[in-house]
């Protein structure tokens, strides 16, 4: 197989591993958001 072939098919297999984390890393920002609002302002933050 070529180079490029190789890396089209790498490309192609990581694609399903990347969008399963997406919602997962979406979680964390919103987590770490709420803790920076709640060190600053006291209080419940934002939820």
């Amino acid at each position: 197989m070529t180079r490029t072939g190789l890396i089209a098919l790498a490309l192609a297999g990581s694609l399903p591993v990347l969008s399963a984390c997406g919602p997962l890393v979406g979680a964390g920002a919103v987590v770490a958001a709420d803790t920076v609002v709640e060190e600053q302002e006291g209080g419940e933050g934002l939820f």
